[in-house]
């Protein structure tokens, strides 16, 4: 609790007045002895104890009346939870805000988004709270730290919009760590605004490691989570891959996979059909997918295309429902790249295989480039131009990491294998945990694999792949905590991953393609799909059509972009690697969209929190999208009634009581 006024506490002193006025009485009249009046004397002992009670309850309820009058005048503060703005107001306060895809999901009846949300309650509590200090805001589609001069305009400033960007809690807060430990303000105030989804969150990234010790080694900080945990209305998300044109007999066509999937609400085993709008180079058309479970998919979906357009953009929307940043999924199309593939093994036979998978195109008339080199020369590949890297060696590190981190973010596809002996060194979130063989038979089934999406989804007729007919004699444990299991083999062991990323484009295979650690090689047509479907990844950010992530495009020639759709709403230049949207940047196309991770509805444990932030003092407020409750409020009501009912009491108190002694004075005089 805090107060507003707070200088009006200093006359606390006051509820003492009552004790020091019956003080004073006590010493005004002078005791004589009367011997008349023993009889009377002896006869008031009987009720003394009961008067006295009755006093002391009397100055009780004036001490109360003046305490409750000085805390109405202070105008207290408080809110629904324990902790808020105790101990004085803060020299710093630090705003770390989720600007994610997922923080978009709205109450169906105000309209408001849990981003939204969150930015009035912070807002409404400095206003409440008039706060004077220093306020720093971190926000995660952009990871800069802007100084606020008036924190309670925040849904007002640009760097508190809507995005479609992902959430890397770990790394913010980490920034907002160093920066607290190297400020000299004293107590500090670290808000936290988030839904809480597993993905944004990592629990388990080593970043949480220096965050507690840096933040735990601060005298009073404390930490305000605000999180957003309620699934929200019902919603759907879709996506488009595997944007192709090609040329036909009556002139040409767009192919393409379209996958829409129900991410909140009651999911329901019954048909239903949703309609689906589609723009392309400005002229619209609807058509309808039938949805089952939960889930529609559309593989090699054919759009009549003039054959003179050559390049070009589109988008594909769902209706209006609980989150608008899921709703459109935009791309562009253009003459194909070259199908650059970079193999990096040591192990001549193993990096054959790798080659000759990627070196077959996939399409009549299309160059295709696979090159070997050994690991030595790893730092030499020209990633501007390779789409795709086969990994199989000792996963990388240091430098050359980063720079394929940075390369992934851009767009690239990676595919790491395992190396004849592995080590424990990690990399994008994963290891390897050494070879394994079967212990009863003389292969590994493969007990599943994904068919709706992913490298072993079913192909554009509904076929599936052959993939449970491929057996595996050996295979590499795979260590860390994966995004997506794409396949895994019958003693629980993965077989493939997709790892944790910006973009989604790094896979680990568990075995190799030759005869002696899987048939891969035999039943070529599944190997070849993978490795095909990881180079169409990622061809989307090479060429002159290209796919980004909002927030992981070319930020540096923002200014310069050029909107593909003239209907488009205009977005600030600060703004526009942010959001969904068509560009044209010189001679290139750019499609921009929300990270794939933003449809995950998996969010972190209350158990995973507390592990996360443990050795912290953090106070949890659950919230949800469109909530009107304050997070402080004024309650000099509750302290000025308080005053009304001591004064009451006091006045009951004090009533004429049954003249006791004299009735015993008249039976002694009987």
């Amino acid at each position: 609790m805090t107060f507003l006024q707070s200088w009006i506490l200093y006359a606390i002193p006051l509820t003492l007045l009552p004790i020091v006025i019956h003080l004073i009485n006590q010493n005004r009249h002078k005791t004589v002895q009367w011997a008349a009046t023993m009889f009377l004397l002896q006869a008031k002992r009987m009720v003394r104890g009961m008067a006295r009670l009755r006093y002391v309850l009397i100055l009780i309820a004036r001490m109360l009346a003046i305490a409750g009058l000085l805390l109405a005048l202070s105008r207290p503060m408080s809110g629904g939870w324990l902790g808020l703005a105790g101990g004085g107001p803060p020299e710093l306060t630090v705003i770390i805000l989720d600007r994610s895809a997922s923080m978009e999901r709205q109450d169906p009846q105000s309209g408001l988004s849990r981003r939204e949300t969150a930015l009035q309650k912070v807002s409404g509590l400095f206003r409440d709270l008039g706060s004077k200090s220093r306020t720093v805001l971190f926000d995660t589609a952009t990871g800069r730290r802007v100084d606020l001069t008036d924190a309670t305009s925040l849904a007002e400033l640009a760097e508190t919009s809507a995005t479609a960007t992902a959430a890397d809690l770990s790394s913010i807060v980490q920034a907002a760590a160093e920066f607290i430990a190297t400020s000299e303000a004293g107590r500090t105030d670290v808000w936290i605004c988030s839904d809480l989804q597993r993905s944004g969150w990592q629990p388990t990234s080593g970043r949480w490691n220096d965050v507690r010790q840096q933040l735990s080694r601060r005298q009073g900080l404390r930490m305000y989570l605000l999180l957003y945990g309620d699934d929200g209305p019902e919603n759907f998300a879709v996506q488009v891959s595997q944007v192709q044109r090609r040329e036909t007999e009556a002139g040409a066509e767009l192919l393409m996979d379209i996958d829409v999937q129900q991410t909140s609400g009651v999911i329901s085993q019954q048909a239903r059909r949703i309609p689906l709008s589609l723009v392309i180079n400005g002229a619209r058309s609807t058509f309808e997918v039938e949805v089952t479970a939960g889930s529609a998919a559309l593989s090699g979906h054919a759009i009549p295309v003039d054959r003179e357009a050559i390049r070009g953009w589109g988008r594909l929307e769902l209706p209006r429902d609980g989150n608008p940043q899921d709703n459109v999924w935009n791309f562009v199309y253009a003459e194909p790249p070259v199908q650059k593939t970079v193999i990096v093994s040591d192990d001549e036979s193993s990096a054959r295989l790798l080659r000759l998978a990627a070196a077959v195109p996939s399409e009549r008339g299309v160059a295709v480039e696979a090159t070997v080199v050994p690991v030595s020369a790893a730092e030499t590949i020209d990633l501007q131009t390779t789409a795709l890297i086969l990994w199989q060696a000792e996963l990388p590190a240091g430098e050359l990491l980063q720079q394929l981190q940075a390369w992934v973010k851009r767009g690239g596809a990676l595919i790491c294998f395992p190396p004849p002996s592995p080590s424990t060194a990690a990399a994008f979130g994963l290891s390897w945990s050494g070879w394994t063989a079967p212990e009863q038979g003389e292969r590994f089934a493969i007990s599943g694999w994904r068919t709706d999406s992913g490298l072993l989804a079913n192909t554009r007729s509904g076929a599936p792949l052959p993939v449970g007919q491929i057996p595996v004699f050996q295979a590499c444990g795979i260590a860390g905590e994966p995004a997506a299991e794409l396949a895994g083999l019958g003693n629980g062991m993965p077989l493939l991953v997709r790892a944790q990323g910006d973009s989604g484009s790094v896979w680990f295979c568990a075995t190799l393609p030759g005869p002696q650690h899987s048939g891969f090689a035999s039943n070529g047509i599944v190997f070849y799909v993978l490795v095909q479907r990881a180079l169409a990844a990622g061809l989307q950010g090479q060429g002159n059509a290209r796919q980004y992530n909002c927030g992981n495009s070319e930020q540096a020639a923002a200014a310069d972009w050029v909107a593909l759709d003239p209907d488009a709403a205009p977005v600030l230049s600060v703004n526009r690697q942010l959001v969904p949207g068509g560009w044209q940047l010189q001679d290139r196309l750019l499609a921009l969209n929300r990270p794939l991770q933003e449809d995950a509805v998996e969010r972190l444990r209350e158990e995973e929190l507390q592990q996360t932030l443990s050795g912290l003092n953090f106070t949890v407020i659950r919230d949800s999208a469109g909530s009107a409750d304050s997070l402080a409020a004024e309650v000099w009501r509750a302290f000025l009634l308080l005053m009304i009912a001591a004064l009451m009491a006091e006045a009951l108190l004090c009533l004429p009581q049954p003249a006791t002694v004299s009735v015993a004075a008249r039976g002694l005089g009987k």
